[in-house]
């Protein structure tokens, strides 16, 4: 037969142990949740888009992309989709294509390189 004090001591070690494995799962539930909530807003944080200025040098309607050159030189080449907004030429994309020589700006997501908005300006005179 079993004293009350082993009973009591049995019951006390029984009950820490069970409030040592609740601590623990608390434990790593609160960490999984601040990792999630950690990563959350990076995957939420919307790119700065990012706006390149210069001349429309070619439209290539098959690869659905543009080039355009900048004042220093620098040609670069963008993606464009039917999300992309085109404003300053008739026609969308078909009209772009007719605008080479024209003065441009592209914003662009920087990690893709499509446009987002192409923005046809009037030739200075």
């Amino acid at each position: 037969m079993r004293t009350e004090k082993q009973v009591s001591i049995l019951g006390v070690v029984a009950l820490f142990i069970l409030v040592l494995t609740g601590c623990s799962e608390t434990q790593k539930q609160t960490t999984q949740t601040d990792q999630a909530e950690k990563a959350m807003p990076m995957a939420q944080a919307p790119e700065t888009p990012q706006i390149f200025e210069g001349e429309l040098m070619k439209v290539d309607a098959t690869a659905r992309t543009l080039s355009v050159k900048s004042s220093e030189g620098q040609e670069t080449e963008f993606r464009y989709n039917d999300q992309t907004l085109i404003s300053g030429a008739e026609g969308g994309v078909e009209g772009l294509a007719t605008k080479s020589g024209t003065p441009v700006s592209v914003h662009f997501d920087s990690a893709t390189r499509t446009a987002t908005k192409i923005e046809v300006k009037q030739r200075q005179k």
